[in-house]
């Protein structure tokens, strides 16, 4: 859908620069009703894999042809088709439209004669995690098929540098092949700003609630995929929690976009006519945490290098979106509480509380050990007599958002590896940040210290946190940090080159550090990389986005704990 409309869009009124064809002469009503027929059905399929439409009875193998006649149809207009085709295409366009209009008649015949209160029967057989990988990959190359015509970027780029490019947004990453603000047109920069929206929030509650928005209630499976994306338990809040994360997610972008563009109105360097778009695409990236920027100097742009405010505004916005949204949830749930006289006396939740917590430890170690380490290891920037307390608060707040002051390279290899080390750490769950997330990581150093000193649970907060957890815990750093030296050890063989540089294994590792943990800082060896090394990374970076563990569950499908145990036996560990 999306590519039909941005090529139409073109065809319509952007024309081919340098060509003797002109696209808007063959584009007419015809074409039009083609592409709202092509639009409805392939809606059709949409929400029959997103919900559960088999309560209406309509057969999977009809829902299929549409998706199929929509493809051809669409492929009709993609690249110039038409132009090399005309008769065969217009014959084409009118069978497709014959088709897809009798789908079109059958499926609202189908939809009306249902019986709107009759129960949901079967459902999709795709597991959660598998329906929210299988969309982000569909929302990465729906976007790379965009970003490769003509209208999309000022100069042709190649596909891998167009995927890459869209995995990095999607996954909320920030590392990109190419220069954004040199490459991509407004288009191609519209499009990544979508791939980030929609990328941060997840592909999944987008469609929920756009769902719940048009007055359709989610059933109870529909219900259970969004809380376990979100890391929420229970079914029944589930609309709160979409209008939370929605709620959130405008007002704190609006509210930085304004900022931005009042700080930057008037600075010398910055495009007033097109101000808006700055302001607006900075805001979203630096709360969903993707560090991409579209300045041609990166952050190093006068205006954001040399602005304590913009800086402020910017951390303060990354800090918003890694807290995560069950946090806010609880917040605005309390806050209406105390609005309407309701005074309260359940306390935060544990979850909450360790969040908060383990966020302001977080960022007050790395803080300091960043500052210290910037000031007293041998460097390029310590040569420069650099003590630089903000920057270090800022690389400490941005290990899940991306964006740099200055080179990294610049610094020493202790202060890259403690960096990659903050990066893997992570921001929360159920927010915009990456990592295998703080809480995630503290829950493994409590079991730690419950085992050495010799107890019996791991308690916080007046509270026994479920064994289940901790496992789940345990398991996700173990796997984290597995995939991160095998992937490590491949692209160190697949770019001897890079592997050889000096620190090469450092710059290979803080890498794919920062792609899995959909960080995005980088230190040079990037553009070095074959096209192969690059699809690699794009992987690590979706991986890294949906979580190690939950993408493991779409190949392990998980039992019910067996009520016979055999006899326990111990092992020499020392």
């Amino acid at each position: 859908m999306l590519v039909l409309f941005v090529v139409l869009w073109e065809a319509c009124f952007e024309g081919v620069a340098n060509s003797s064809t002109v696209r808007d002469a063959f584009i007419g009503s015809s074409h039009l009703i083609l592409c709202g027929l092509v639009w409805f059905n392939t809606l059709v399929v949409l929400l029959h894999f997103v919900t559960e439409w088999s309560r209406y009875g309509i057969p999977g193998r009809f829902l299929w042809v549409q998706l199929l006649v929509g493809i051809v149809a669409s492929v009709i207009f993609y690249g110039g088709v038409w132009e090399f085709f005309d008769r065969w295409a217009f014959l084409a366009s009118l069978v497709c439209s014959f088709l897809l209009g009798g789908f079109s008649i059958g499926t609202l015949g189908v939809i009306l004669r249902a019986r709107r209160s009759s129960p949901v029967k079967g459902g999709s057989r795709w597991s959660p995690a598998m329906r929210f990988f299988t969309y982000m990959v569909v929302l990465v190359l729906m976007s790379t098929l965009i970003l490769l015509t003509p209208g999309a970027t000022y100069k042709p780029i190649s596909l891998v540098d167009a995927l890459f490019t869209c995995a990095s947004a999607t996954s909320i990453t920030g590392l990109t092949a190419v220069d954004v603000a040199s490459t991509f047109t407004p288009l191609g920069k519209l499009v990544i700003l979508l791939d980030i929206q929609i990328g941060a929030i997840g592909v999944m509650t987008f469609s929920y609630f756009v769902l719940m928005m048009v007055g359709k209630r989610l059933a109870v499976r529909d219900s259970m995929s969004v809380s376990g994306m979100l890391d929420q338990q229970g079914v029944n809040i589930v609309p709160s929690l979409l209008r939370a994360v929605f709620f959130v997610t405008i007002t704190a972008e609006a509210v930085g976009a304004v900022c931005l563009y009042y700080l930057w109105k008037g600075v010398p360097g910055f495009p007033q006519d097109s101000l808006w778009g700055y302001a607006i695409f900075h805001s979203v990236s630096a709360f969903c945490n993707a560090g991409i920027t579209i300045f041609p100097a990166g952050m190093e742009q006068l205006g954001v290098a040399d602005s304590r405010a913009v800086q402020g505004v910017m951390i303060m916005l990354v800090l918003l979106g890694m807290v995560g949204f069950g946090v806010y949830l609880e917040g605005i749930t309390r806050l209406k509480a105390r609005l309407e006289g309701k005074v309260s006396a359940r306390r935060w939740s544990t979850n909450s509380w360790l969040v908060i917590r383990v966020m302001l430890i977080v960022m007050t170690i790395g803080t300091i050990g960043l500052t210290l380490l910037s000031a007293f290891e041998p460097s390029v920037h310590q040569s420069h007599g650099q003590f630089n307390l903000w920057e270090s608060l800022w690389n400490a707040v941005g290990r899940s958002a991306g964006f740099a002051l200055s080179d990294i390279g610049d610094y020493g290899p202790v202060y890259q590896l403690f960096l990659a080390f903050l990066m893997f750490v992570g921001g929360n769950p159920a927010g915009t940040g990456g990592g295998v997330y703080a809480p995630v990581f503290a829950l493994c150093l409590l079991e730690v210290y419950r085992v050495l000193c010799g107890k019996q649970d791991v308690e916080m907060h007046n509270r026994r946190i479920a064994r289940n957890t901790i496992e789940r815990a345990m398991a996700t750093v173990v796997l984290s940090i597995i995939w991160i030296v095998f992937t490590t050890l491949l692209l160190l063989l697949l770019e001897p080159a890079v592997a050889q540089q000096p620190q090469g294994m450092v710059k290979v590792l803080f890498m794919e550090v920062s792609a899995y943990t959909t960080t995005g800082f980088e230190l040079g060896a990037l553009p070095q990389i074959s096209a192969l090394s690059k699809l690699i990374i794009s992987l690590n970076m979706l991986f890294g986005r949906v979580g190690m563990f939950t993408f493991m569950l779409i190949f392990i499908r998980q039992r019910e704990p067996s009520p016979i145990r055999l006899p326990e036996t111990r092992l020499p560990l020392n």
